[in-house]
């Protein structure tokens, strides 16, 4: 550009700053979504993380928040600001992430939560692994993974009865203990990422099958993760090597112009 330009890249450079000093900021448009589907997404590692709201019968960004890291504080932060414009949703889809859950819960007590299933799927896989070595474990992966598949009530049932159906075989195996070779009084449960995989199914019971009620709930949370966020990933790759301000710019640049466009035929 430079060269096609005849001027120098330090001029080009100097032309475009005022540009980096623009960061903008969510429209205020009125908020009367009845399901709103969140998620973060990292700009710079361990840094700087932009927290996004979807409106999915909009299709467009409503809002969005960057933090140093996704937490309690800074999700009540961006709830609160939409709860003072008017916002009360009926339903959100989300990971799971605590410090959110709770965020959530305190801005609008009786809102109804989705977990999203491929964030639980994800979970569950990485604790299993893709080849686990226990007769247990490799059930428990062919229930998480049909975890996914549920698309009416009867699927459910039958996944839930094989779900039950684990916890009552494997009850006695989840409660071994491993006791430390020297300080025997010290012990743990041998099989901890199983546990964890149990708690993570158990707990989330009530948020799971929400979607089955209404076919406007989605069952995860790919329209921020794969609709957006991937996009952004995207833009800060071609555009590798900014300061992290310029990033933060870049992002907002683009939920801008999401949250301006109309959705189009792909969208629905």
């Amino acid at each position: 550009m430079a060269d096609k330009l005849r001027t120098s890249k330090s001029s080009l450079t100097r032309s475009f700053k005022s540009f980096w000093n623009c960061l903008p900021r969510p429209k205020s448009i009125f908020c009367n979504s009845e399901i709103l589907v969140v998620d973060g997404v990292s700009i710079v590692k361990h840094c700087l993380i932009a927290l996004i709201i979807f409106d999915r019968l909009k299709r467009i960004p409503l809002s969005w928040y960057f933090a140093a890291r996704e937490s309690y504080t800074s999700w009540l932060a961006i709830f609160s600001d939409l709860k003072a414009k008017g916002a009360n949703p009926r339903v959100i889809i989300c990971d799971g992430q605590k410090g959110l859950i709770k965020a959530i819960y305190i801005v609008w007590p009786d809102v109804i939560i989705q977990r999203c299933l491929i964030h639980i799927h994800r979970q569950a896989k990485a604790w299993l692994t893709q080849n686990p070595q226990t007769d247990a474990g490799k059930k428990l992966l062919e229930i998480v993974k049909n975890l996914i598949q549920i698309e009416n009530h009867e699927q459910k049932k039958i996944w839930l009865k094989s779900f039950n159906a684990w916890l009552n075989q494997y009850d006695n195996f989840l409660k071994e203990r491993t006791y430390h070779p020297i300080i025997l009084k010290h012990w743990w449960y041998t099989h901890r990422k199983l546990r964890a995989v149990r708690s993570l199914l158990k707990n989330s019971l009530h948020n799971l099958f929400i979607y089955l009620e209404d076919p406007r709930v989605p069952k995860t949370s790919n329209d921020v993760e794969g609709g957006l966020n991937s996009r952004i990933k995207d833009l800060l790759r071609i555009h590798r090597g900014l300061k992290p301000l310029h990033q933060q710019v870049l992002t907002a640049l683009y939920l801008a112009k999401r949250q301006g466009q109309k959705p189009t035929r792909n969208d629905h």
